[in-house]
């Protein structure tokens, strides 16, 4: 275990740290749904924003603390990685309840933002200040860009498959011209991330990025016909439950 500057102990995916890291978030998952429930759709706005101003502070934290180390790399601290990115846009959906906008992310943060916790990046164990970053970044993510669809019936339609499609290839367009300038790999378009990820079963830059696309709409598609068939299955019981309530109503009323 490390202390907040100490980098002794390296990161290991899959180790216990991992699935302790993530049993926990599970756990406080599981807690807070119901907990938010209770309150005001108001206030769970707020709630959401604050969290995600705590991530978008979070990542502009790691410039200074990276200076202060000694450590600041240009073509690897700014927040234009898609996990890095995304808190400072889920700010604005929360300030303006932009179902339009998250309905663009909702893509990214289950196929990307998940991926990214199941095959972490981060290089240094807890409690360096980057891996406390990494985790409650990419933790925070999931709970705040799905809990619209959980609680407040924020729903999903088609088009928005093409409209993330659309927006993600505007933004890989617009980063990677960053990279050319910078010499950088920023949401690795410019090659494939470091380490063991999903990626490293994918031919190499540039052929990858055809099939990333491919299997980017692919798997969005995948994500929305689950998201319809879960939403159906829910509707049905609500009515089922809904009936079976009236049915109890009328015979106490007849009784």
């Amino acid at each position: 275990m490390n202390t907040f500057f100490d980098t002794t102990y390296l990161f290991s995916s899959y180790s216990a740290e991992h699935f302790t890291v993530l049993l926990l978030f599970f756990g406080f998952c599981i807690w807070f749904i119901p907990f938010m429930r209770t309150r005001s759709r108001e206030v769970q706005r707020k709630v959401l924003l604050v969290m995600a101003v705590m991530m978008s502070l979070s990542q502009l934290m790691k410039i200074p603390l990276n200076m202060y180390t000694g450590t600041f790399d240009v073509t690897n601290d700014i927040p234009l990685h898609m996990c890095n990115f995304l808190p400072f846009v889920l700010v604005w959906v929360y300030m303006k309840s932009d179902r339009n906008t998250w309905s663009v992310l909702f893509f990214w943060v289950v196929l990307g933002v998940s991926q990214a916790n199941l095959t972490p990046s981060v290089q240094f164990s807890l409690f360096h200040y980057d891996a406390i970053r990494y985790w409650m970044v990419h933790l925070l993510l999931v709970l705040v860009a799905l809990y619209p669809a959980i609680e407040w019936g924020w729903d999903l339609k088609l088009r928005d498959v093409g409209r993330s499609v659309v927006a993600l290839n505007f933004v890989a367009l617009v980063i990677g011209g960053i990279n050319l300038l910078l010499g950088s790999n920023y949401l690795y378009v410019m090659g494939k991330p470091p380490g063991t990820t999903f990626f490293s079963i994918l031919p190499e830059w540039p052929v990858y990025l055809i099939y990333l696309e491919l299997i980017f709409v692919a798997w969005s598609l995948m994500v929305y016909g689950l998201f319809r068939w879960v939403k159906r299955g829910i509707t049905v019981y609500e009515s089922s439950h809904h009936r079976a309530e009236s049915e109890v109503n009328r015979f106490d009323d007849n009784g």
